[in-house]
């Protein structure tokens, strides 16, 4: 059961309701203008972004504090935060939401529920495959673009087209407030049930652990769902990677639908995968001097060099050398310490990348208090790969296209076979 997971991803990525705090204007002014001004400071492409942002908000400042509710007002500020089309930037606050209590994946122009997390919902005949056809009697491709897409930060149309349809943030809205989902089963049988996001979660907290498995052909299969530093213990992988990886003759890494974490874990897997060092690109920060400034000089974009990274192997005779041929999967749902990893394994050569483009976000994001329960999240860190290639705004560019289909929802994984037929080659 994922339901715990991908409620905390679903908040930390941006996607809120409004917290009912009957905000004053002036208060709802000091909000925007913090915010503004922070951008200014520490976001990252402020010196790419095509349009003035100061001009962006003074021209919505009025909007912004006449709204007639704090619900108004945080959608503004979320549509606001968005403007600058970065997935790590956006406006954080709590509320009191929830969800219809299943998650849902979207393949091609269908979405289907992918787990049930509810007694009353499995009575009713929801199960992982059926397909979810509409919400509030309009077409479920068309809700999600109108009520869901435009309040969740991104920086490409990939992760716009296929994030919010995925895990659960496709039903999120207010507690209380009835939500209608209507289903089409395997018998092609429509139904509906009113939720009125009240109903009780059967939350389990799920394992977000690497896993290993073996495919035909003596081929590994390395599960990442997270990069999270609490789901990894390097002991426990070093053990995997002498016991099961060392022993095999080609390894699939599979980080589709990883929303990142702590890049540093992906910087570990690696160096015990690579095969030579990894070449880091330089990557940009803002910086502001205050004396400079008052000569003229304001915030101003430097480069800080990386080195290369020694894999483990050339530190120590210890560690032996895996030199198979490795396939890593990847969509647009591989995000900010996933594409990390991914920027890793493309500098290092070390294989064919395969699948759909990222989501195209990565870079520290840094938090700041608004104030009234409001948060800004700031990106401050622009990325590239070693040979300078742009995949910020962009995503990485898989080797090989290949788009995943209904079997993945239906126990056959189309994008593994595909990796498995090419590694065997």
């Amino acid at each position: 059961m994922k339901s715990l997971s991908l409620f905390l991803t679903a908040l930390v990525l941006g996607l809120s309701v409004y917290a009912k705090t009957d905000l004053q204007p002036y208060q709802k002014a000091a909000i925007a203008t913090r915010f503004a001004s922070e951008v200014k400071y520490n976001y990252a492409g402020y010196g790419n972004f095509a349009q003035d942002f100061d001009s962006i908000c003074r021209a919505e400042l009025p909007n912004i504090v006449n709204t007639a509710s704090d619900e108004e007002f945080s959608q503004q500020l979320q549509l606001l935060a968005n403007r600058l089309h970065d997935g790590h930037t956006s406006i954080n606050f709590s509320a009191d939401v929830t969800y219809a209590p299943i998650s849902q994946r979207r393949i091609g122009d269908k979405v289907f529920v992918t787990g049930v997390y509810s007694d009353e919902y499995t009575r009713k005949g929801v199960k992982k495959g059926t397909e979810i056809i509409a919400i509030n009697g309009m077409p479920v491709i068309d809700y999600g673009n109108k009520y869901v897409v435009p309040y969740i930060a991104s920086s490409t149309q990939q992760w716009s087209d296929y994030y919010p349809f995925n895990s659960i943030n496709l039903t999120k809205g207010a507690r209380g407030e009835a939500i209608t989902v209507t289903f089409r089963n395997g018998n092609g049988e429509k139904f509906e049930i009113v939720d009125q996001r009240q109903s009780p979660w059967g939350i389990v907290n799920p394992s977000r652990e690497i896993s290993f498995d073996s495919l035909p052909g003596n081929i590994g299969y390395l599960k990442i769902p997270s990069f999270q530093t609490n789901d990894f213990n390097m002991g426990t992988f070093a053990d995997l990677y002498e016991q099961k990886i060392l022993n095999t003759d080609g390894l699939i890494i599979d980080i589709r639908e990883n929303n990142g974490g702590n890049s540093k874990v992906g910087e570990r897997i690696m160096m015990l995968l690579a095969t030579d060092s990894i070449p880091q690109a330089a990557w940009d920060t803002p910086r502001y001097d205050a004396a400079y400034a008052s000569w003229g000089k304001k915030w101003h974009t430097v480069s800080e060099p990386s080195q290369s990274i020694t894999p483990f192997f050339m530190l120590t005779s210890e560690v032996p050398k895996y030199d198979k041929p490795i396939i890593l999967l990847v969509n647009a749902c591989t995000f900010s310490a996933a594409e990390d990893f991914a920027v890793l394994f493309k500098n290092a050569k070390r294989g064919i990348v395969m699948g759909t483009p990222t989501g195209g976000s990565t870079g520290n994001p840094i938090m700041i208090d608004l104030g009234w329960g409001y948060y800004g999240r700031i990106c401050t860190r622009h990325e590239r790969l070693a040979d300078g290639t742009e995949f910020i705004g962009v995503g990485i560019q898989p080797d090989i296209v290949v788009l995943e289909d209904e079997s993945i929802i239906f126990g056959e994984d189309n994008v593994i076979n595909a990796a498995l037929n090419m590694i065997r080659k």
